[in-house]
């Protein structure tokens, strides 16, 4: 009874302490004061009226000032900014927290480069971010990668399971850590928590691309987030899923195996030194929104989920991706707040009914692949909202659908590229431009990449396949557009041979 007591008032104490907002309140009563700026940002508080005024208005302008003494410095925070990443790592279970205005992908890459040294091996899913890739390059780890458990049905890629990881560890006793990526871009999630077991037993160190999971922690769901499942350190986009701005993410870090004064000297170095406030008040403003109110909106939301998706599937060839499914056939968990819909049943791919949704119905959502679409929901969302995406696709199976199911190998690929050499040898190879179709056999210099959800086909380092040159062509035909490096068309920039 007297723990129970005590464990009833330390909440209440926690909940009392994460209804501050000190980076947030401080930043609008200095936009409040009567300030005559002769500092940057040159717009002095909107002191002019200009269209970006006229559409924003006066106090978002007055709130976009420089770093000061009462506002603090994100470099070396010693104030507001100190107290408002002490409650964010406090909400989170970490130790440590540190605002990013560089999004998610200055956190992955800071992690990366905090531990592994140039050679170091690198546990990492080849699906995989493009950013966890270009902080390979930057730190010169050495990466061995992990195929994703492959689903067909849907045609997608779902988290690593726990043997293939066993496997990489097994195989590269000389591995110092290992980046899983959780929730994935879809929502499927590992065994995380028996995974940061064995990692840890072998000595490496487990970090967390959870760009797709800040609402994790707020679930009444058995959900469970990186930072209680044991991961070292954590990445989360809170601008994605947390409520917060564009661009804002926060890296969690537990630092029994990371050190602190790593991750701030590597922040130090790959942030802006100019850092927006108000990008950094709203991780502020969101992390006290998901502590206070996060929990029972998404409690309050699931029936009206679960309805929604009962209904789409009712008398329909829609299919929808749920947690039973996932767990049946690859033993991971699923993040219902990912509403992946299977659509080639209806004869249309995911492409088709993602432009559909937008130019007819005027519904924009996340992504679209080649079987499916997806939605990505939050706290914000409401019946209404959710009901307007069940009457449109319903609408579109009714004026469009077809009695075929639309199928392609060139969907899912189910292969990890061979890996000639690192991706940062091959970074700062001698390259030259090539057509695509003569690239089949050569070392990549490039990365090709599908955004959303930005996982490459290939990155340096790796030897083009005929496969990877097949993908290309399909997404090009069917999505219109992949993103190259090379400044011509149709081209990939390889590593010079002979070089």
């Amino acid at each position: 009874m007297m723990n129970s007591i005590k464990e009833l008032a330390g909440k209440r104490d926690l909940l009392l302490n994460q209804d501050k907002m000190p980076l947030f309140d401080a930043l609008v009563q200095y936009a409040k004061q009567d300030v005559t700026p002769f500092d940057v940002p040159g717009h002095k508080m909107g002191s002019t009226m200009t269209p970006l005024k006229q559409v924003l208005g006066e106090m978002t302008l007055r709130m976009d000032v420089n770093s000061m003494k009462e506002l603090d410095l994100l470099s070396h925070p010693q104030s507001v900014i100190k107290e408002a990443q002490e409650l964010a790592a406090a909400a989170f279970g970490a130790d440590h927290a540190y605002f990013l205005v560089n999004g998610t992908t200055v956190g992955i890459q800071a992690m990366i480069m905090a531990v592994c040294k140039p050679g170091d091996t690198l546990l990492v899913p080849r699906n995989g971010h493009k950013s966890v890739m270009d902080g390979i390059i930057l730190s010169g780890a050495r990466p061995v990668f992990i195929q994703p458990e492959v689903d067909y049905h849907f045609g997608i890629s779902h988290g690593v399971s726990i043997g293939s990881v066993e496997r990489a560890i097994q195989e590269h006793p000389e591995a110092k850590a290992l980046l899983i990526t959780y929730p994935t871009y879809f929502g499927s999630m590992s065994d995380l928590q028996a995974i940061c077991q064995l990692a840890h037993a072998n000595d490496v160190t487990v970090i967390v691309d959870s760009a797709h999971g800040a609402h994790l922690p707020f679930m009444s769901d058995d959900m469970i987030d990186p930072i209680s499942a044991g991961a070292d350190a954590v990445t989360i986009s809170m601008h994605k899923t947390g409520g917060s701005l564009t661009q804002s993410s926060i890296l969690l870090v537990k630092e029994e195996r990371v050190a602190p004064e790593a991750i701030q000297k590597l922040l130090s170095m790959l942030q802006t030194t100019s850092a927006n406030y108000l990008l950094m008040s709203s991780l502020d403003v969101a992390r006290r929104e998901l502590v206070m109110n996060g929990s029972e909106r998404l409690h309050q939301l699931r029936p009206t989920i679960d309805a929604a998706i009962a209904e789409l599937e009712t008398n329909s060839r829609y299919e929808v991706l749920k947690p039973d499914y996932v767990t049946k056939h690859f033993q991971q968990s699923y993040d219902w707040t990912k509403l992946v819909i299977r659509v080639n049943g209806i004869g249309l791919t995911g492409f088709d009914v993602y432009t559909m949704l937008k130019e007819s119905y005027g519904i924009q959502m996340e992504l679209a692949e080649g079987y499916v679409v997806m939605a990505v929901i939050s706290n914000a969302d409401t019946a209404e909202s959710i009901g307007k995406l069940v009457n449109a696709l319903q609408d579109i199976e009714r004026r469009f659908g077809q009695q075929n199911v639309i199928m392609s190998t060139n969907v899912t690929a189910d292969q990890v590229n061979q890996l000639v050499i690192s991706p940062r040898e091959a970074f700062y190879a001698e390259q030259e431009s090539v057509f695509i179709d003569d690239a089949i056999g050569r070392i990549s210099a490039d990365t090709l990449m599908i955004y959303p959800p930005g996982i490459p086909l290939v990155i340096p380092g790796e030897l083009i396949s005929e496969e990877v040159v097949q993908q290309y062509h399909y997404y090009r035909e069917t999505l219109g557009e992949v993103l190259i490096e090379a400044k011509e068309a149709n081209h990939i920039t390889v590593v010079k041979e002979n070089a």
